[in-house]
């Protein structure tokens, strides 16, 4: 896995669950949710984006523990 730098990147795909941001934007719901990393300023960032491939619902971005980090990397198998 290529280290974690200050540009989002994706970590993992999974299926969709839900909306991640408000307002939510309805045309990203029921495709998938890409879980994304990046280095931030005091630490890892995480959030979560929904996607159809036309449209994208971008949730804010949230701390990430290594243990967090690390889960996303084993889905990813």
């Amino acid at each position: 896995m290529n280290a974690i730098t200050t540009t989002w990147k994706t970590i993992a795909i999974v299926g969709y669950s839900g909306a991640v941001a408000t307002p939510q934007n309805h045309d990203a719901h029921g495709g998938v949710c890409l879980l994304e990393a990046r280095q931030g300023k005091a630490g890892l960032l995480g959030r979560k984006v929904n996607s159809t491939g036309r449209h994208r619902e971008v949730g804010k971005p949230f701390s990430l523990t290594a243990d967090q980090l690390a889960q996303w990397q084993k889905l990813a198998r």
